[in-house]
């Protein structure tokens, strides 16, 4: 099959970012371990699943299998979807399937399929995100939950940079040195515009989860404080 523009773009991101290497999959100890330690992006995810074994989740841009065997390990299935294949089948849970699609194009998957759908750090990589919303909640079972992960361009730190005449970094420090202009972000968030656009979409917001040290101090004003957010949402 003919390599098409996004892959290749995101190839030679990957690439770049790993050398090509493989990256491993923890065992699920160590990896529920590294998520029960902080205030992880995915610890909202993995604590959800955990009190509610055995449903059928699908993880939308599916960047690394890190952490996989523990957010697969109490779940029915566990589907992995991205442009790129960045795992081996080999070393997929017997309950993780991986199917390769352009997230943004229609997501290849039925109405109501999922009982919890995962998208952290990849809406704003998408061309639309009216679209990755409305697809999101469309997957999404009536009463089941949708976890989303976004940079937050209102932070205090992005504010500092703008007046300081720089420009907000939303992704790594570094970006400019291998040319992938603000980490290859498409796209900026609020949490009031991210609340709305959910809204819209068919979802309400459950909780905000703030992401990194001092969660506590983060969650007496997200909007501000919070650099990082997960969000965690019920399909209405």
């Amino acid at each position: 099959m003919t390599e098409n523009a996004a892959e290749r773009f995101y190839r030679e991101s990957h690439e770049r970012n790993t050398g090509g290497a493989r990256i491993p999959m923890l065992p699920r100890e160590t990896a529920t371990a590294e998520l029960q330690a902080s205030a992880h992006r995915y610890r909202c995810v993995f604590e959800h699943l955990q009190g509610n074994p055995g449903k059928a989740v699908v993880e939308l841009g599916f960047g690394s299998p890190r952490l996989l065997a523990a957010l697969a390990g109490s779940c029915a299935a566990y589907t992995i979807v991205d442009i790129l294949d960045r795992t081996s089948a080999a070393d997929l849970p017997s309950n993780v399937a991986f199917q390769q699609a352009d997230l943004c194009c229609d997501f290849p998957f039925a109405d109501a399929r999922f009982d919890c759908a995962v998208a952290m750090m990849i809406v704003e990589h998408l061309f639309d995100p009216f679209h990755s919303f409305r697809e999101l909640a469309r997957i999404t079972a009536p009463g089941g939950k949708v976890f989303v992960n976004l940079p937050n361009i209102a932070s205090i730190r992005c504010r500092l940079e703008l007046l300081t005449g720089r420009m907000p970094v939303t992704s790594s420090r570094d970006w400019f040195e291998k040319r992938e202009w603000d980490g290859n972000h498409l796209h900026y968030f609020t949490v009031a515009d991210t609340i709305r656009l959910a809204a819209v979409s068919g979802l309400q917001l459950e909780a905000i989860h703030p992401v990194g040290k001092l969660p506590g101090l983060k969650r007496l004003r997200p909007s501000l404080l919070c650099h990082e957010i997960s969000y965690q949402f019920c399909r209405v």
